[in-house]
């Protein structure tokens, strides 16, 4: 154990256990490690949650406050365990209290150091992200609803994104003051009269009626 205490070196299991010897080594020096003697409360509820810690030695409590004034056991965290990885995430208060329930050895990284590892060492900090997303989604499945009077299907707010402009409806469109509501109506063809000629049709020219004379002032022959 004094041996742990002298030179603290982060565990081979766990999230961090998927990093290779000398990306595990070279992450502890982004952070801190410091002891927890039993009683020495490591998170508190309702303060802004920055850091994330590992578990090294020891053993851990995690209580939430309830209505009624009373302190309700959620959970106890072992070596290898993360506690506040969300806030890397999702930044905000802390849900719950975690306090040491035995001398433990802990190891702490403030949120942007953090970030600051995974950007200037990309192939280490991948394995870190897939490996926290995957704790993350574990946890979700374990929520038990009855202990947090939770809804398993509660639905949470989705970010506000831009309107979609709609497509415009078929409308018909209007008729304007220049347009007639009265049906159009087609010319009629003029034909220009056709020249009639003698040899097409003949004239019809009245008769001439001759005159019968009395025979009584016919001269004799």
């Amino acid at each position: 154990m004094s041996d742990l205490l002298s030179s603290p070196t982060l565990p081979s299991f766990s999230w961090i256990g998927h990093l290779k010897p000398d990306d595990r080594e070279l992450l502890s020096s982004y952070g801190e490690f410091f002891p927890g003697h039993p009683g020495n409360v490591i998170i508190e509820e309702g303060s802004m949650q920055t850091e994330v810690f590992v578990v090294i030695s020891g053993k851990l409590e995690v209580r939430a406050s309830q209505e009624d004034g009373s302190e309700l056991v959620l959970a106890q965290v072992g070596p290898g365990e993360t506690l506040g990885e969300i806030s890397l995430f999702d930044p905000g208060p802390a849900a719950a209290t975690v306090s040491a329930i035995e001398f433990s050895q802990l190891w702490r990284i403030a949120d942007d150091d953090l970030i600051h590892f995974m950007e200037e060492n990309p192939g280490a900090g991948n394995v870190l992200l897939r490996t926290l997303a995957t704790i993350l989604a574990q946890r979700l499945r374990q929520i038990n609803p009855r202990v947090f009077g939770l809804s398993t299907y509660a639905v949470v707010d989705s970010p506000e994104l831009p309107e979609t402009p709609s497509e415009p409806e078929d409308t018909i469109e209007e008729p304007s003051a220049e347009t007639s509501l009265d049906p159009v109506e087609e010319p009629v063809p003029v034909t220009e009269p056709t020249e009639v000629t003698e040899s097409s049709s003949a004239k019809k020219s009245p008769k001439k009626t001759q005159l019968i004379t009395n025979p009584d002032e016919l001269e004799p022959l």
